[in-house]
């Protein structure tokens, strides 16, 4: 296998959340008055930064996106008892880890977030490190994936990034490295299908296609 090193995105990706955060951001509308979007919307325009995707469903010159933000997060906690994994992932980690693959997540969420879910589902022996955020609004995973590349003497062509998102793949070709995109995350497949790489609807057909 060409690969040493294994960036992974969270939420969407490692963790199937997407249902509980449209749930909240539903919720979150209803509160505030607005109407309530379709899970087909959802997937075709949640975007990172979050600014974008909050942008089409609130009027930001009448709310705070930091006060947005957290009430969404407690919501989201709220409803954290209906996360689970996306079949297949774990087994996907197990295979790379015997490969003595070096695997880490780079995500655009907050990094206590992360760790608590990581701990609950027993992912935590995987990962090297968990490349989090202190601020879901502004940090940029692509800063914090360059330098913790250069720091451990990554080279781009033994570097695959998994994601499920148009950002992923942005993150992935701004660092200089592979992506493939799972189908079954936050965006929908007609999104992932314009980034010209790899698309695969379950981690069965990744693990089949990239460990060899």
């Amino acid at each position: 296998m060409k690969y040493k090193n294994i960036l992974w995105d969270w939420n969407g990706t490692i963790l199937n959340d997407t249902p509980v955060a449209f749930e909240a951001t539903n919720i979150l509308l209803e509160r505030y008055g607005y109407p309530t979007i379709t899970l087909e919307y959802y997937r075709d325009n949640i975007d990172t930064p979050i600014v974008n995707f909050y942008s089409k469903i609130f009027d930001l010159n009448k709310h705070d996106l930091e006060i947005l933000d957290n009430e969404w997060g407690v919501l989201y906690n709220q409803l954290s008892d209906k996360i689970g994994l996306h079949e297949g992932v774990k087994e996907l980690l197990c295979s790379f880890a015997d490969k003595n693959c070096r695997q880490s997540v780079l995500s655009a969420f907050r990094t206590e977030v992360i760790t608590k879910y990581a701990r609950k589902f027993s992912l935590e022996k995987f990962f090297e490190d968990i490349l989090g955020t202190q601020n879901i609004v502004m940090e940029s995973k692509t800063m914090r994936g360059r330098r913790y590349m250069k720091e451990h003497g990554f080279a781009p062509e033994q570097t695959l990034y998994i994601g499920d998102t148009v950002h992923d793949f942005d993150t992935a070709l701004a660092l200089g490295v592979d992506c493939v995109l799972f189908s079954g995350g936050q965006q929908s497949p007609k999104l992932l299908q314009k980034c010209g790489v790899p698309v695969f609807d379950s981690f069965a057909e990744i693990k089949n296609r990239i460990i060899i």
